[in-house]
C-alpha cells in the first residue's frame, strides 16, 4: 500500500457534487498533480481520494484538502486551491 501524501485531497462525488461537475474537478486535480485517483504525488506532498458524500452538498461540487472544504468549484479554483498548498510548503 502506498504511503499518504502530507496533504489528502478528497473529491466529493455525492449526488449533489456528481451533478455539478465533480468528474471535472477530479481531471483538472489529476492533471495539475499528476496522479490517478488513490496515488500521491512523487514528492509526497498530495494524496487524491475520492469519496461519495462529505455532507457539503450546498457546496458543490465540493473538495477537502486535510480538514478544510473547497465549495462551489470550478476547474480554475480548484488548481488555485492547489498551488495555495503548494506555495505554504
Amino acid at each position: 500500500m502506498q504511503k499518504c501524501g502530507r496533504h489528502t485531497i478528497r473529491v466529493c462525488h455525492g449526488t449533489a457534487c456528481h451533478m455539478a461537475g465533480s468528474d471535472s474537478i477530479t481531471g483538472v486535480l489529476k492533471e495539475e498533480l499528476n496522479v490517478d485517483v488513490d496515488e500521491t504525488t512523487t514528492d509526497g506532498k498530495f494524496t487524491l481520494k475520492t469519496v461519495t458524500c462529505l455532507g457539503c452538498c450546498a457546496l458543490a461540487p465540493v473538495m477537502m484538502v486535510d480538514d478544510k472544504a473547497h465549495g462551489r468549484l470550478a476547474r480554475d479554483t480548484a488548481k488555485r486551491a492547489i498551488k495555495q498548498y503548494k506555495r505554504h510548503e
